[in-house]
């Protein structure tokens, strides 16, 4: 027995010097958190633009200044969609604005390496002309249906592969090559379902569905390496696969056909009969001002100043490696009612949010940024602000997997929203919260967990989630920034 607990007491020791540094207590060694299934980090580097490997684009020189001198011109839209047509045919550049004011109706599309921005030598102001009935600027294709073509597919052999992980072993690798394009799936089985104590959801006396039972969880990767049956992934899992509760499988699959090296920056974008706070269930307000739609890759908004939309940007499913940095968003109006609109929406994969700001009224209720149904990650917020703790970052719905949010006071809500909406459920698996100065509610699923590290602030830490060093600030300061330094990225 006096060995038993000598050994227990040794283990423990050693598990608290590798996590928290004896010599430096606010320093957390990040790679030596680990759940008893194994489930580490997600590998959250790889959100942003090319996996954040590279800055984001910087041309001085436009392809095609333009400029619009008879101010009797009531809309530019027709003239800016033909400046990227002609650019993206000639092998793209830049378009670049005026600065000024200038009319003009939403509907533009970006094509592949194309860049819209304002002019460098004062601002450039586009008031739109009526409300957002669509989406202003969309970085790809519109109203693309388009599905990918899917080959061969493996079965996943392990027992548990837990998040974080690279590697999956299966049952054969025929059909499969390094670099091909792959989804893990896993089927959301009824008993998967009811071991999360999702299955009997009822709001006001009505049974809800939070997901469909044996519907499949996507989560797209690339091949980095075969041996054999065992396969390495470029990008560590954001969700663990349990055999015990569904069948995970890789799915090789080819896009129907991409758009990327799209950029959107430094302009202004009004709506002066303004749709914040227009009910969710209006048709003409609740467009983005910007879309990133599905296999649009490789693409940014960057320097952006939005003022009365009532959602400022979508993420598509199937939209990855997106940046939007640097982005003023003004929701000059509170919304009536309890059901919120978001500011940023993510159901792509790969995404960066960094250093964006809600700058509108202190009471517009909202979601700052929110991930939807499914999201799989990796997917990372940095430095978010916004003017009050009613504008939250708040994943939404449905098991979205690997969010990281850092270096923030904005209310960050991890959690079980159970009945709330259509039965949203469990919203976050694999999502992690990093030197949180505001409020942290973080609860971790039966079949998951999410984590906070140095987080709380002031108004303190709850959940029955995975806590490290609460309340105090940790370094290193940013985990994005030590996951890419892991990778040699500098």
């Amino acid at each position: 027995m006096l060995h038993l607990l000598i050994v227990t007491i040794l283990v423990v020791a050693l598990t608290v010097y590798f996590v928290c540094d004896s010599r430096d207590k606010s320093m957390v060694h990040w790679r030596s958190i680990e759940t008893p299934n194994g489930d580490k980090f997600p590998d959250f580097s790889f959100s942003g633009y090319r996996n954040s490997e590279v800055s984001l684009p910087t041309v001085n020189t436009a392809a095609i200044t333009l400029s619009f001198p008879n101010k009797s011109y009531n809309d530019i839209r027709p003239l800016i969609q033909k400046a990227i047509d002609s650019v993206a045919s000639s092998g793209g550049g830049v378009v670049e604005l005026p600065s000024g004011s200038f009319p003009i109706s939403a509907g533009i599309q970006l094509r592949s390496h194309v860049t819209v921005r304002g002019s460098k030598t004062g601002e450039t102001t586009l008031i739109l002309k009526g409300q957002s009935s669509k989406p202003v600027f969309t970085l790809g294709s519109v109203g693309n249906a388009s599905k990918a073509t899917f080959g061969a597919k493996a079965a996943i052999i392990d027992n548990y592969v837990p998040i974080g992980s690279s590697i999956v072993n299966i049952q054969s690798n025929t059909g499969l090559s390094v670099n091909q394009t792959v989804y893990i799936s896993r089927a959301a089985t009824e008993s998967w379902i009811k071991s999360n104590g999702m299955g009997d959801l009822v709001r006001d006396g009505t049974a809800q569905t939070w997901i469909t039972a044996n519907k499949n969880i996507m989560s797209p990767n690339v091949i980095k390496a075969i041996e054999g049956t065992k396969l390495t992934l470029q990008i560590p899992l954001t969700d663990a696969l349990y055999s015990k509760y569904m069948s995970p499988q890789v799915w090789a699959y080819t896009p129907p056909g991409l758009y990327s090296e799209m950029g959107l920056q430094n302009l202004r974008i009004q709506v002066p009969n303004t749709c914040s706070g227009a009910s969710l269930s209006n048709d003409t307000c609740n467009f983005a001002a910007v879309k990133f739609p599905a296999w649009t890759v490789d693409s940014w908004a960057r320097g952006l100043k939005l003022e009365g939309f009532n959602r400022f940007f979508d993420v598509d499913t199937d939209a990855s490696r997106i940046t939007i940095q640097e982005v003023e968003m003004n929701r000059n109006q509170d919304i009536e009612g309890r059901a919120l609109p978001i500011d940023i929406l993510l159901q792509g994969s790969q995404v960066l949010v960094q250093d964006c700001k809600q700058v509108g009224l202190p009471t517009a209720r909202c979601f700052s940024v929110a991930t939807d149904s499914l999201a799989a990650g990796p997917n990372t917020v940095i430095r978010h602000s916004t003017m009050s703790d009613v504008q939250t970052i708040y994943p939404h719905e449905r098991w979205a997997h690997g969010l990281l949010v850092e270096m923030t006071s904005v209310p960050t809500l991890f959690v079980n929203r159970a009945s709330n909406g259509t039965g949203h459920g469990w919203a976050i698996n694999a999502g992690v919260g990093w030197n949180l100065r505001g409020e942290a509610i973080v609860q971790s699923p039966p079949l998951g967990v999410n984590w906070c590290i140095g987080c709380g602030g002031t108004n303190g830490a709850s959940g029955n989630g995975t806590f490290v060093r609460p309340d105090k600030k940790v370094k290193p300061e940013s985990l994005f920034a030590a996951q890419r330094e892991a990778r040699g990225l500098h």
